[in-house]
């Protein structure tokens, strides 16, 4: 986990300093840098393969309140008030998923005994256990009736995903930007 990913998460969330910090950083608009940590975020920690540490934007060992401070700060970039994007609502149900199974010691304990003994295994958002309707299940890489989603098919020749656009590029640069990694 980048250690900037706070910055991102301050972002999304609408944090007025570190927007402007990020401005000044990277010299690129406003709404460009607030894309870029959304894409991040829904790529990379939201992804349907993300535990739930990755989900929350902590790493395994961060303190309870580190963890639900991130939870609300991805919650405020969701908020129906906040967000006109209808379709990143899938989100809410991964980040509440994944704080649910890790936000007491007991649950915490129960969930990363089982991160280690199903190391090699696909990570899942839920802990063993724990059930969910085909709904719910379509917010977790599955589809509406319970069997795994493909990813999009790759594009003749390219080796890269169908449907993919200059603009994820171009929100790369900015991430890499913004978390340090120089100025591509």
């Amino acid at each position: 986990m980048p250690q900037d990913v706070d910055a991102l998460l301050n972002i999304v969330a609408g944090e007025g300093r570190a927007i402007a910090d990020a401005v000044r950083t990277t010299g690129l608009a406003e709404r460009a840098v607030s894309d870029a940590a959304g894409f991040y975020i829904e790529q990379i920690l939201l992804h349907p393969d993300a535990d739930c540490y990755r989900a929350l934007g902590a790493r395994s060992d961060a303190t309870i309140d580190q963890l639900r401070r991130n939870m609300a700060l991805l919650l405020r970039w969701l908020h129906p008030d906040r967000e006109t994007n209808s379709a990143r609502a899938i989100y809410a149900g991964r980040i509440t998923d994944a704080w649910n199974n890790i936000k007491t010691a007991d649950r915490r304990s129960a969930y990363d005994t089982a991160r280690k003994i199903s190391a090699g295994m696909k990570p899942s958002h839920r802990a063993p256990g724990h059930s969910s309707s085909s709904a719910v299940g379509a917010g977790h890489g599955h589809a509406a009736n319970g069997q795994a989603r493909q990813p999009a098919p790759l594009a003749a020749g390219t080796g890269r995903r169908r449907g993919r656009t200059k603009r994820r590029g171009r929100l790369w640069r900015i991430l890499g930007r913004l978390l340090g990694q120089g100025r591509t």
